[in-house]
């Protein structure tokens, strides 16, 4: 068994597992990071969980692999992953038409960063796009590749990779198809590989198993009542408050501003 073990490396493209470190890089240091992108979501973003990435997107901090004796040795690695930055789900592209639309049609205010919304601002995304690959999510898995090939030097290498022994599984979602190629693009472009093409796997029935779990699928996601918490909160009056004040900074009544818009 430990000798199958040492000889086969899997990868999976499906979620992320990730540590996270103090902030050493601030927006007033970078003026490309905005000065609220410390309220932002960090599902799309590495180096927002890594700040130190946003000085060298291909550090490691091997500090976080110290084994517990130094008799320890490495002899398998799975990885999962989750895909890179991706554009929005048509559903939230349909959202983002709705209060695109009611800006540039109702606004009213006379504040400076709203007349540069109003001139500026141009609805790009569209419901094509439905949640693919961005190029900036192409870079995130090939710079990953490379992190993880300097953290497993000794399980991600380039014998290893031409003999055959990781192995590529993903689900069939494009993004997810899309991030493994990524990824095994960048260990194929730091190695200089030109003359193999690796292959991978789609597997849904691993991947994507809840989408064949009756259990989910009956009780969850085919069940209107399973989101009745979410319900409650997105038709409450904290939300409501929320929805009044973007109305009142933009002048609007605030039946033009709903939930159905976030």
């Amino acid at each position: 068994m430990t000798s199958i073990l040492r000889k086969i490396l899997y990868f999976t493209t499906i979620t992320s597992f990730s540590w996270c470190f103090y902030n050493d890089v601030s927006s007033e240091e970078n003026l490309d990071i905005p000065a609220i992108a410390k309220y932002f979501g960090t599902k799309g973003r590495y180096e927002e969980v890594n700040p130190y990435l946003i000085k060298d997107i291909l550090a490691v901090n091997r500090s976080v692999l110290q084994p517990p004796s130094p008799r320890c040795r490495e002899i398998h690695l799975t990885a999962i992953i989750r895909h890179g930055t991706r554009y929005p789900t048509a559903k939230n592209v349909k959202k983002m038409q709705k209060l695109y639309t009611v800006v540039q049609s109702s606004a009213r205010g006379k504040e400076s960063w709203l007349r540069e919304i109003l001139a500026d601002w141009t609805m790009w995304y569209n419901e094509d796009m439905d949640g693919r690959l961005v190029q900036k999510g192409v870079e995130d898995l090939k710079h990953l590749a490379v992190r993880l090939s300097k953290l497993f030097p000794s399980m991600i290498s380039v014998e290893k990779l031409r003999g055959g022994f990781i192995r590529f599984i993903t689900s069939s979602k494009h993004r997810c198809v899309n991030s493994t190629l990524s990824f095994k693009a960048g260990l194929t472009e730091m190695w200089a590989i030109r003359d193999m093409e690796f292959e991978h796997a789609v597997n849904d029935a691993l991947m994507r198993f809840f989408d064949q779990c009756t259990k989910f699928v009956n009780e969850v996601d085919n069940n209107p009542s399973a989101l009745t918490e979410l319900d409650k909160f997105t038709q409450g009056p904290e939300m409501k408050r929320v929805q009044e004040k973007i109305a009142d900074r933009l002048e609007v009544p605030y039946d033009l501003i709903t939930d159905g818009q976030f």
